[in-house]
């Protein structure tokens, strides 16, 4: 393994990891709200609020109502909300309805108020805190909060394992992530340059046409890992400083199976199936070298054929590939990239992401710029 070079960033970020955690919430909690809806009609709304691993702080509050919110200063600091420090200090639930915290006053949004919190527990510690919320009209919530202490631990225990299985998703990542910068600086270098180039084409994409929220996030979490099973490729053919020959090129287009089965292997093995966020992986790494014209491999995919996810891990791909050097070729200048994407819209890459590619030229080129040094 070589040695990273100083200063070198790791393409995992951790805050990108933390916001996809927050952005995944909403479904596990709109579970818990689709339990609860049958027996307990009052309850207006189910939140959470996520700790720092730390445990001093309040990162993230998402609720079943579909809301992620990084949460501000000061209402973030721990120790200045007492119900929600003693649920911590003591691991038992707290009524609040009383005098509420400052950062559940926040999060009910003048709307709704506290009822009940509690300890969203993991083997470790706390992931954070469980929130029901009611109208601040209802007339007698004591006997509300009686029954939702009753069950209210089952509830947060359900969280807990949703949260524990998104958590080992992102830990499998990461360790996905130092498993291929095991094998070359460039690998890391490609990494970070194409988690950048994805986040900015996903962000354009969402705001265009209202894509989900935790879009951007996902991608950029998990798209550096579309070359994952390059791991399986001979390193005189994976680290070959000239252009590889016939016979060594197709054993490196294996490195799309080799990754779709260890993809297969890591959700098999940790019983991911059901986790946020795996069928993003395993279609970036099974169909990045797809295209819409048939012409891609291994499957020879078309058109809807691509997840969205994967055209615009693909376009991304492609930008990266023209403007970096190789022994065999220079480095395109990035006009010359772009216009060779604007020439494949629409036969090879979606002609959306290159629309939305070149829509954010300039932060594409401040990207590029970016790697440069």
């Amino acid at each position: 393994m070589s040695p990273l070079p100083p200063g070198f960033a790791h393409p995992f970020d951790v805050a990108t990891a933390d916001a996809y955690l927050a952005g995944s919430l909403p479904d596990v909690l709109q579970e818990v709200r689709s339990h609860v809806a049958g027996v307990h009609q009052d309850i207006g709304r189910i939140g959470a609020f996520l700790l720092s691993d730390d445990g001093a702080a309040l990162t993230y509050w998402a609720d079943c109502d579909g809301r992620v919110l990084p949460c501000p200063a000061p209402f973030s600091e721990l120790p200045l909300n007492p119900s929600l420090s003693r649920c911590g200090a003591t691991g038992r639930a707290q009524t609040t309805f009383v005098r509420p915290d400052p950062a559940l006053e926040w999060a009910g949004d003048g709307n709704l108020c506290p009822l009940l919190i509690l300890p969203i527990r993991h083997q470790r510690g706390f992931f954070g805190f469980l929130v029901f919320e009611s109208s601040r009209t209802l007339a007698a919530p004591a006997r509300l909060i009686r029954e939702l202490s009753a069950w209210g631990p089952l509830a947060a225990g359900l969280v807990a394992r949703g949260i524990e299985s998104i958590r080992t998703l992102i830990d499998t990542t990461r360790f996905a992530h130092d498993l291929t910068l095991m094998r070359d600086e460039e690998t890391g270098m490609h990494q970070l340059r194409l988690r950048d180039y994805v986040r900015i084409i996903a962000d354009e994409l969402t705001l265009a046409h209202g894509l989900p929220e935790g879009f951007a996030d996902e991608l950029a979490l998990f798209g550096p890992l579309h070359d994952i099973g390059k791991v399986g490729i001979p390193d005189e053919i994976l680290l070959k400083p000239g252009r590889l020959e016939r016979f060594e090129w197709e054993k490196m287009k294996e490195h799309v199976v080799k990754g779709r089965e260890l993809v297969d292997r890591l959700i098999e093995g940790f019983a991911l199936q059901d986790t946020p966020g795996i069928r993003t992986l395993h279609d970036v790494v099974s169909w990045h070298h797809e295209y819409l014209d048939g012409s891609g491999y291994p499957d020879g995919r078309m058109a809807d054929q691509i997840p969205l996810t994967t055209r615009v891990v693909s376009t991304a791909d492609i930008f990266d590939a023209l403007t970096g050097a190789r022994p065999y070729k220079p480095s395109w200048t990035p006009d010359q990239a772009f216009e060779e994407i604007k020439s494949l819209a629409g036969t090879r890459l979606d002609a959306e992401c290159v629309a939305a590619m070149l829509s954010a030229r300039s932060r594409i080129e401040a990207a590029w710029q970016g790697h440069q040094a």
